[in-house]
């Protein structure tokens, strides 16, 4: 499935909030990609943040492994190992 870059902003707040981030600069810093129209960095560092934590990454929407599929967004490629692993909610 190809996800289209309109869908990236809802996609970024879901990941966001499922990130359970509590640092404030990393959460203006997420913010701010999404102002700036580049939700898929806000979704990359909410990845990065939650890191191989299973029961965080299960909350996070399915498009995130869509997104590590898609050859159109090779930047969540280095996420794909361990996206196929989660049991999404």
């Amino acid at each position: 499935m190809n996800v289209e870059y309109e869908d990236l902003f809802s996609i970024a707040e879901s990941c966001m909030a499922a990130s359970g981030c509590v640092e404030e600069v990393r959460i203006d810093i997420m913010q701010d990609a999404i102002d700036c129209g580049e939700p898929d960095l806000a979704i990359i560092d909410a990845l990065d943040i939650v890191g191989n934590d299973m029961t965080r990454l299960s909350h996070f929407p399915p498009q995130v492994l869509d997104l590590a599929n898609d050859p159109e967004w090779p930047e969540f490629h280095r996420f794909r190992d361990t996206l196929k692993k989660v049991v999404f909610n």
